[in-house]
């Protein structure tokens, strides 16, 4: 009876009879490549422990929690003196081998980018999932929408439990978005507002381009903007829906619709300011965008806000918050706009920090900087001086920030820029048509030692020419706020038909920065110069006095707001001098000279640039005898009118060529000149620095008798390209006269090393 009572209270309380039993044996079965000892060293179970159901239990779950095994549970028998404990393992497999089938649009090495599994590591399903979402928004990405992927799992390796993952790929034919299409738009058209988006519809030269192509992120952006459009056409309770995209029955193409709830269109009521007011409400709205009675404008407001910024800014409150409130009343379809301003503490700048400037001393960045340690933060001068570091030329990139500063109220100003090549070191040859082979060798330099100096040495060596100029200068000499530059220049030249010209001679000139962009500079210029070998054309007026000493006093203004002075993209130039020879300083040589020079750049879209320049001249000789051939205006060539030959523009005279007759004209140039030049830049291939031109030119000059005057103004147009080599800037254009005269050329060509205007 005893016997049994104990018999079924075991089979009925198998926990109970078993508590203070010891564990005997752990054994562990299905190991393959886990070793024993990583698996010991997981369980709190050991032999010699007390055994306990809810510690086994625990074991399981760590176990699994490894994510070593797929499957995990224990068997224990009774055995003499204790329980036997067996962990029934199956290890997950490890992938032993990735491949890729079926896949012809994209390489196996494009695929394997979007991988979130590796050979080696174990199988995880879940990962493998996360993989096969990535591949088919790749394939998404190429427009192939209908992509079936699959896997398949092989043996690999059985020893080593590792399989092979296989990614089965059916890539199906590319779709194309044949049609976006609006639902509940009535104030604008459905080809409107597709023109505001960045999805574009497949068209007849979409291969050229994404057209066709749908981006969800993408088409995401496409609905904000969307938003916005409505919005800065006052309709200020515009919702724009999720799209719908559906695929045509032919599974070759897709639509999207885009539900849009307009609403009715705001005009504006009244604009107001509220909160901090640093003068009236009257002076801060002056230079407001947004109007009363006109419609509202969503970028118009975005205006106003970046106008109070900059109004706070400038009066050190680098932190102001606008915040723009409207109130909409959709009885009067008027809205009520309020400029909430929180002007916030005044900071003070802490420190300026540079960064990136490997080369270039932090002097130099520092002397164009308009906000210094314990100064005022003015949102105004942080841009300028962001404007004045570009103009340099020195850097690709300029980025200023202000971080929070170590004290209460302060920040600091990085300065982060990122130098480029200012150097140019070259050798070369090259091909006129009037000089034919030219020689050339120069070293150029904008920013020697790190220091801002600028100079170089020039040589342009031909059969008809030898040019040597040598150069230097420093926009701070000295570290003080003065300019200083020389130059030295040795000119031999047989060009001019008529004459050959010898001249040996330089210049030195001292200035300063008056206020923001505006210099003043003077200087002096010394020329030695020598005229021979003229030809029967020339009169015998021009030969008497065509040598001599040129010595010269010059002053120049000049107020420069280019983006940059090495490659201009943006702004304008405009200068003027003055300069007078006279025998005070010794000269033979005697006139006074102004000239005049303006020029404009403006980018255009896709990095096109146009650029314009005007010049005009004057100078008259203030003795007895004519201006000297060497000093008068002559036109034609590829700095001036590209469509005619160098220095063949100007007035002329009617020569004899025999003393029985037959005359031929010489071309003997003007006191007085005009000129104007229109460029369109092009970009062919930037990283090379490739770029297309076409051009349009017009000019004249006119001698002392003549007036200024468009009539009879030499015009032409042209093409060509230029390259920045390594042997420096290369310029081959091709110049049209218009009206061309008989005996002048149909066409021009142009070469030369160096920059356009």
């Amino acid at each position: 009876m005893f016997r049994s009572f104990v018999l079924i209270f075991i089979l009925l309380f198998p926990q109970i009879a078993l508590a203070g039993a010891r564990v005997k044996s752990i054994n562990f079965v299905g190991l393959q490549s886990v070793p024993e000892s990583s698996v010991r060293s997981r369980i709190s179970t050991q032999e010699g422990s007390e055994y306990s159901s809810k510690i086994i239990q625990s074991d399981i779950k760590k176990l699994y929690e490894s994510g070593l095994f797929s499957d995990v549970s224990v068997k224990k028998r009774n055995a003499s003196g204790g329980i036997d404990l067996s962990f029934q393992l199956i290890e997950k497999r490890s992938i032993g081998k990735l491949t890729f089938k079926g896949n012809k649009k994209l390489k196996a090495k494009e695929l394997k980018a979007a991988l979130k599994v590796t050979e080696l590591e174990l199988l995880d399903m879940a990962r493998v999932a996360e993989t096969k979402a990535a591949i088919r928004k790749l394939y998404e990405e190429k427009g192939y929408y209908l992509v079936d992927i699959n896997t398949e799992i092989e043996p690999f390796d059985a020893d080593n439990n590792q399989v092979e993952l296989i990614f089965q790929i059916k890539e199906n034919n590319k779709v194309k978005v044949r049609r976006i299409q609006f639902i509940g738009n009535k104030a604008f058209s459905d080809s409107k507002l597709r023109k505001k988006l960045r999805s574009k519809e497949k068209g007849t030269f979409s291969f050229l381009s994404s057209s066709g192509k749908l981006d969800h992120d993408k088409l995401m952006a496409d609905l904000q903007l969307l938003r916005f459009y409505y919005l800065d056409n006052g309709y200020l309770r515009v919702k724009v829906g999720d799209p719908t995209i559906s695929l045509t029955r032919d599974k070759e193409a897709i639509y999207i619709s885009i539900p849009v709830h307009e609403g009715e269109q705001f005009k504006v009521n009244s604009v107001e300011l509220a909160g901090d007011i640093l003068t009236t409400p009257q002076e801060l709205s002056e230079d407001l965008s947004l109007k009363v009675g006109e419609t509202y404008r969503k970028s118009q407001e975005m205006e106003d806000v970046n106008k109070l910024k900059a109004v706070y800014g400038d009066q050190a409150y680098a932190f102001a918050n606008i915040i723009p409130y409207i109130e909409a009343d959709d009885d009067s379809k008027e809205a009520k706009v309020v400029y909430y301003i929180q002007k916030g503490p005044k900071i003070m700048i802490d420190k300026v920090i540079i960064k990136g400037n490997d080369v270039t001393r932090d002097k130099v960045i520092r002397r164009e900087l308009k906000l210094v340690e314990n100064s005022f933060f003015s949102q105004s001068d942080l841009e300028l001086s962001k404007l004045r570091l570009y103009q340099l030329g020195y850097f690709e990139e300029v980025n200023l920030s202000i971080p929070r500063g170590s004290k209460e109220n302060t920040v600091d100003l990085v300065v982060e820029v990122k130098e480029k090549n200012t150097g140019t070191f070259s050798i070369g040859a090259g091909f006129s048509t009037l000089e034919s082979f030219i020689f050339t060798a120069t070293v150029q330099k904008e920013n020697f030692f790190g220091r801002g100096w600028s100079g170089g040495i020039q040589a342009n060596l031909s059969k008809l020419r030898q040019d040597i100029v040598v150069s230097m200068s420093d926009r701070y000499f000295l570290d003080t706020k003065w300019f200083f530059g020389v130059t030295f220049q040795r000119f031999q030249s047989q060009l001019n038909s008529d004459f050959d010209q010898n001249r040996f001679g330089g210049s030195v000139s001292f200035g300063r920065e008056l206020f923001d962009f505006f210099n003043l500079r003077v200087g002096y210029q010394i020329d030695d110069v020598e005229v021979t070998n003229f030809s029967s054309q020339v009169p015998q007026f021009f030969q008497k006095n065509a040598s001599g000493l040129t010595s010269a006093l010059f002053g120049t203004v000049i107020y420069d707001r280019r983006d940059n002075r090495i490659s201009t993209k943006k702004g304008f130039y405009t200068s003027g001098t003055v300069e007078w020879s006279s025998d005070y300083m010794g000269a033979t040589n005697e006139y006074v000279k102004m000239t005049y020079d303006t020029r404009v750049f403006i980018p255009l879209p896709l990095n096109f640039v146009l650029k314009g320049r005007g010049m005009v001249g004057y100078i008259e000789s203030t003795e007895s005898d004519p201006v000297g051939l060497f000093n008068r205006f002559f036109l034609g060539g590829i700095n001036t009118l590209r469509g005619y030959d160098l220095n063949s523009v100007g007035p002329e005279l009617n020569v004899p060529q025999t003393a029985v007759g037959g005359d031929s004209s010489f071309t003997y140039g003007g006191n007085k000149m005009m000129l104007f030049n229109a460029e369109l830049e092009i970009p062919i291939y930037a990283p090379a620095g490739i770029v297309a031109v076409a051009f349009f030119d017009a000019g004249n000059s006119f001698a002392e008798h003549q007036n200024y005057s468009f009539n009879g103004i030499k015009m032409n147009y042209g093409t060509g390209f230029r390259w920045q080599s390594p042997f420096g800037p290369l310029r081959f254009e091709w110049g049209f006269p218009i009206n061309r005269e008989p005996g002048r050329s149909g066409v021009v060509f142009n070469f030369t090393i160096g920059q356009s205007f």
